[in-house]
């Protein structure tokens, strides 16, 4: 794409962008953002067009290929992401009639297991069905979201899964956590069943992460079949899940942190000097910007030598006269982004998972005394979309062993299987040598052995299915637990350690 057909595009996207707050952004059918509540920025760079979306929650980037639709009210356009070729569409409009609720979603649930019952019998007319459910337990860790059943062959039993394509798309995600936590309780349930494994049926084009996941669980104890399904067609294909594809990462080099790191550093010196002990700045090359954070809460920003501050809604250019707005800022958030700090301040409140970073970041021996203090890099393959929820970390211990971290304040049911995905990345750059061809962890002989996994969140906060969906890995995925002390925002102390990774040699 030409220059002028660049800014052409960039021009339109920004007049359609700033004409409403009102708006909200979809992706593929998914809400992302609604745009009075977020920030956006279009950059040309090497002859294509990056969109940058972020709010207090979430950070997004995709490559804009096109507009595919334009009219008044409702704008669709092309995006990549990183690493895959195949476009994906991007809506902004107004908001969509929530016309599903509570008792919308349940019906469609039904409806979908009913579905599964007749596709089950057809595919599998050999086999038995039994205890179909889309009932939620809390007690058990089963979800509503999904359908589950238990199908028989001979004398062999399959624990099922299955979501329908009206479902979110993170429930696809996270479907993997649920059907190990399905399989698992049957095995303890009915111990005299000699159980085969999993069976699991995913929408089309919402199968790939879990594919990606599959090649890593023990085969004898949950030997897995994934299928890719049309509820319109009434189809169903069997997916091969060695067949990883085009994994969803972009790795930059690590010059261009820092690159960036040496070009906007003079923009942010004065406001480091207010307070250096609790700001930090933080090169971001996904972004091409360098972020300046207050024990990890991102509060300004410089690209190209501008800097913008403010939290959410209340971004705006950093000049001469407006410099006491933001020192005013940093004195707020050093009253409350603090440990002694008001719960209920927002300042306090949000990205908590960055404020454990940054007191990680200060001493990462805490976590495990083989790590080495620097450096330690964050998102490092990063995925299409930023955000996760967690913050991922990877680090290296003094004799080039690599460690993956994933860091969660709160409890995730999912922590281990995203952990796994970030470890899947960095073990398929490692494998390739493109990380040490791309200037991470200069001056370390890496090991070829792949990463270890740490997963690091307060002791009481660890999910009770997190050990047991960690029994199904393959013993080349070590993983650790490390808990520590639910007042972690006064200094991180380590409350234990289980496993066989990093932390637990």
């Amino acid at each position: 794409m030409g220059k002028p057909e660049l800014t052409a595009l960039r021009t339109r996207l920004e007049v359609f962008l700033g004409a409403d707050p009102r708006r909200e952004i979809t992706e593929d059918g998914e809400l992302l953002f609604e745009l009075r509540d977020t920030h956006y920025r279009l950059e040309e760079a090497h002859g294509k067009l990056l969109l940058h979306l972020w709010s207090p929650e979430r950070n997004w980037v995709r490559r804009v290929v096109g507009i595919a639709e334009e009219t008044p009210d409702r704008l669709v356009v092309e995006v990549e992401r990183f690493g895959q070729s195949r476009p994906g569409e991007l809506v902004v409009a107004a908001p969509r009639r929530r016309v599903t609720g509570d008792r919308g979603r349940a019906a469609a649930r039904r409806k979908y297991s009913a579905w599964l019952r007749r596709l089950l019998a057809r595919e599998f007319p050999r086999a038995r069905l039994e205890g179909v459910s889309t009932g939620a337990d809390l007690t058990r860790s089963f979800s509503g979201v999904y359908t589950r059943a238990r199908l028989v062959e001979g004398n062999r039993w399959w624990a099922v899964l299955g979501m329908n394509a009206g479902e979110a798309a993170a429930a696809a995600d996270g479907l993997l956590t649920y059907a190990l936590v399905w399989l698992d309780w049957n095995r303890r349930r009915y111990p005299e069943r000699v159980w085969a494994g999993l069976r699991l049926f995913l929408p089309h084009g919402r199968f790939q992460m879990t594919a990606a996941r599959l090649g890593f669980l023990r085969r004898p104890e949950a030997a897995t079949e994934l299928y890719a399904t049309d509820e319109e067609e009434s189809s169903c294909v069997r997916v091969d899940e060695r067949n990883l594809g085009n994994l969803d990462t972009h790795l930059a080099p690590a010059r261009r942190a820092e690159e960036i790191l040496a070009a906007e550093s003079s923009a942010v010196e004065r406001i480091r000097a207010l307070a250096p002990e609790a700001i930090e700045v933080v090169p971001s090359a996904g972004r091409n910007q360098l972020g300046v954070r207050f024990r990890g809460l991102e509060f300004a920003r410089s690209v190209g030598g501008q800097v913008r501050f403010g939290v959410g809604r209340e971004e705006q250019p950093l000049a001469p006269k407006n410099f006491a707005r933001l020192a005013a800022l940093v004195k707020r958030l050093d009253r409350e982004r603090t440990a002694a700090g008001p719960p209920r301040s927002p300042y306090y409140r949000w990205q908590p998972e960055r404020w454990l970073e940054s007191l990680v970041r200060t001493g990462p021996g805490v976590i495990d005394p083989r790590l080495v203090p620097e450096p330690l890099y964050s998102q490092v393959p990063a995925f299409a979309g930023g955000e996760r929820g967690v913050v991922d970390l990877l680090g290296v211990t003094r004799d080039g062993q690599l460690v993956v971290i994933e860091l969660k304040a709160s409890s995730d049911i999912h922590l281990l299987l995203q952990g796994l995905d970030y470890w899947l990345r960095v073990r398929w750059h490692h494998q390739r040598g493109e990380l040490a061809s791309n200037g991470y962890f200069p001056g370390v002989d890496l090991k070829p052995d792949p990463p270890e996994l740490l997963l690091v969140s307060p002791a009481l906060q660890f999910h009770p299915v997190t050990e047991t969906c960690a029994a199904y890995l393959l013993p080349e995925v070590r993983v650790t637990l490390l808990g520590f002390n639910e007042d972690w925002r006064r200094g991180l102390k380590v409350v234990f350690r289980r496993g066989s990774g990093a932390a637990g040699a």
